[in-house]
């Protein structure tokens, strides 16, 4: 199978989350490079996210649209936003970077590994949903709601790497980050649900084939 000049780009930008982990996760290691790690890490990161608007533009350009390039694209994005949220639950027990064990608030860590599981399950739930879709030969088509959720979840998520390093008085990024964190993870739940009811018809006669099997 030839890949084409858009899906390289995409199998690049799921690669990039590699390099992108090693270095959060060595900050945490090497503390004389701690700051620079947690730079490096959110530069690749952010060069990860931007590269998500080229390859499709390339598809579009070239007129190289493909299945593989469909499977592969929103399995990028759904990958490391995963994987770099379970990251940050991790780092939690480095409390020596955070003041209070980075607890902005009562209960901080414990909010964002309920709305982290949240996510998780969503995009399960999801996947599992345009995989009946596709059975069907139904197609379904992404809405604003899921594109909002995805840039407030990548904004916040980049801003957060950056949430042990202090800015004059305050953690902005911490706080910054966590309140867009937040509202990507409000809009993850907001457009999952306004995803599964506005193709419920994908569901549909599903007992009815089901008995007629029977």
């Amino acid at each position: 199978m030839k890949l084409t000049l858009a899906t390289k780009v995409t199998i690049a930008r799921i690669l990039l989350i590699i390099p992108a982990v090693v270095l959060y996760v060595l900050a945490f290691y090497i503390e004389k490079a701690f700051l620079g790690l947690l730079i490096a890490s959110c530069a690749v990161y952010g060069t990860l996210l931007a590269s998500d608007f080229i390859d499709g533009a390339i598809a579009r350009k070239t007129h190289t649209v493909s299945n593989l390039g469909k499977f592969l694209d929103p399995l990028a994005d759904k990958v490391v936003i995963l994987i770099m949220l379970f990251l940050m639950l991790w780092s939690l027990s480095f409390t020596k970077y955070f003041p209070n064990g980075y607890i902005l608030y009562p209960h901080d860590g414990l909010v964002f590994a309920l709305l982290s599981g949240l996510i998780f399950t969503r995009e399960i739930v999801i996947s599992v949903f345009r995989g009946i879709a596709v059975k069907r030969n139904i197609v379904l088509a992404a809405d604003i709601w899921g594109k909002l959720k995805t840039i407030f979840l990548d904004v916040g998520v980049a801003v957060l790497i950056l949430a042990p390093v202090k800015f004059g008085p305050i953690y902005f990024c911490a706080w910054a980050g966590t309140i867009i964190f937040y509202i990507g993870a409000i809009l993850t739940i907001v457009s999952g649900a306004n995803y599964l009811i506005k193709n419920r018809h994908v569901l549909a006669d599903e007992q009815g084939e089901n008995s007629e099997e029977k």
